[in-house]
């Protein structure tokens, strides 16, 4: 029963933040971005129970693009421009990559994405595994996932 609850709730407060708003439209500011972080971060914390503070430091010690250190990023749309401009190890642009699903609360304390990102190469093809957290407005990493030579 608590799950079917739980699955109402959820659902509803989805509904409601896919509902466009009526008022008019302004230039989205870095306050309002913040603001909706701010507003995610307080569902999270409503629906799981709990507030992750993030600690930069300890996330750091682990490999970026791992469960303990995901890839930052600016939205769905900021995923794909990350994503698209790795170098894989033999020099290449990575061949083709895709989101797998969800994988569960990241340190930062978002959801986070799970994406598999093809690497041809000499010794054949290398499926790569990177996590992603697109809960980072105005956000753009520059430095390369482990596994992964650079950036273009």
């Amino acid at each position: 029963m608590k799950k079917i609850i739980f699955l109402t709730v959820f659902l509803t407060l989805v509904g409601c933040a896919a509902v466009p708003s009526k008022t008019p439209e302004k230039s989205q500011s870095k306050n309002t971005t913040e603001t909706e972080d701010q507003d995610l971060a307080a569902t999270l914390t409503a629906l799981f129970g709990q507030s992750i503070t993030p600690d930069p430091q300890e996330i750091e010690k682990y490999p970026l693009g791992s469960a303990e250190n995901p890839v930052r990023a600016s939205g769905p749309s900021g995923q794909r421009r990350y994503l698209s401009r790795l170098i894989c190890d033999n020099g290449e642009a990575v061949s083709a990559f895709s989101r797998e699903g969800s994988a569960g609360i990241g340190p930062y304390g978002s959801i986070m994405d799970a994406y598999v990102v093809i690497c041809d190469t000499n010794k054949g093809v290398v499926n790569h595994t990177l996590y992603m957290d697109m809960y980072h407005s105005n956000y753009e990493e520059t430095r390369p996932a482990q596994g992964f030579k650079a950036l273009k």
